[in-house]
């Protein structure tokens, strides 16, 4: 039987699809998958195409698959999760078999086994959520693009852009930071940045990549560069401390892009260690999270339980995350 664990973000859609008869596993990605951004349609689409890449040269077909699991971002209320639910099903080819998750759930799963813990994302777009020892799931910040996504690859992207806006026009005096976006862009004037920003149709994940160029100045040496990324990570920490609070936990876990930069990853820490709390180690694989929870539904716990922990599984997904950016 093939099962298969989806993490569907806002630049990537990734996948990993098992055999439980084999132990075997393929890893496969597709492109946005975030509904709110690109549509149910999309997403569904995103999803069937991250399994059909998985298993290109294998042998298996996508159809065959039995049970899947997919996280999403961008589902930052119940009421809209309910409302998308079934159309992002129906437009993946599962129908019924498709089970549509909350991507900080997926991760979590993976972080504590489906235990209570605190998990804070930071790619795209960010959250800080937290399973309390009563079951409550509590979500703080998740509110998107437009009303929030503190210390996201959006967030920090969308502030350099502004600032550059403002040397563009006259307002401020130039510096490294908003020299290391432009030179990025390749862009000489406000015209210029308006007409690549709204050429792009405003897609969050093409925006959100300007990020990279931040953290690389910062690591360089910026300090203006460095004093965002700082920003950011103060404003994600303190949201996980108030998840965290609210759960009565003191580790959090985390995922994400903007981890991969060490002044965001250090600031962030800090954060937490100010108030008590401590940042894990462990790396977490949202989609390895969805492939167990694909397991448990199938009635397979005890895999679900073990592929967990399997090297060959583990090897797989860090290499999907790797590759994906």
């Amino acid at each position: 039987m093939l099962v298969a664990g989806v993490d569907a973000g806002a630049s990537h859609t990734r996948a990993l699809v098992y055999d439980t008869g084999s132990g075997g596993v393929w890893a496969g990605a597709a492109g946005p998958g975030n509904p709110v951004n690109v549509g149910a349609a999309a997403a569904g689409a995103a999803v069937r195409e991250a399994i059909e890449d998985a298993l290109r040269g294998t042998g298996h077909r996508a159809r065959r698959v039995s049970v899947v699991v997919a996280g999403f971002a961008g589902l930052d209320s119940r009421i809209l999760a309910r409302q998308l639910a079934g159309l992002i099903a129906s437009a993946s080819g599962y129908g019924d078999r498709l089970v549509v998750e909350h991507d900080a759930y997926i991760a979590l799963v993976h972080a504590t086994g489906g235990a209570p813990g605190v998990l804070v994302i930071a790619g795209t777009g960010s959250i800080a959520y937290a399973l309390s020892p009563s079951g409550e799931r509590i979500i703080v910040g998740d509110h998107g693009w437009l009303l929030g996504d503190e210390g996201s690859g959006f967030w920090v992207s969308r502030a350099a852009l502004r600032r550059l806006l403002r040397v563009l026009d006259g307002r401020e005096q130039r510096g490294c930071l908003t020299d290391a976006v432009a030179r990025a862009l390749g862009v000489t004037s406000g015209d210029e940045l308006a007409y690549w920003f709204y050429l792009t149709r405003g897609r969050v994940d093409r925006i959100a990549a300007l990020a990279l160029h931040v953290a690389r100045a910062a690591e360089e040496g910026c300090g203006e560069a460095r004093e965002l990324l700082e920003q950011g990570a103060e404003e994600l920490a303190w949201a996980a401390v108030v998840a965290a609070r609210r759960a009565g936990l003191d580790t959090v876990y985390v995922t994400g892009s903007m981890f991969r930069s060490r002044v965001f990853r250090d600031r962030f820490r800090a954060g937490l260690e100010e108030h008590g709390l401590r940042m894990s180690s462990r790396e977490v694989y949202p989609a390895l999270g969805a492939l167990m929870l694909a397991l448990e539904k199938a009635g397979l716990r005890e895999e679900a339980e073990a592929v967990a922990e399997n090297p060959v599984v583990l090897e797989a997904a860090q290499g999907l995350y790797e590759e994906g950016g």
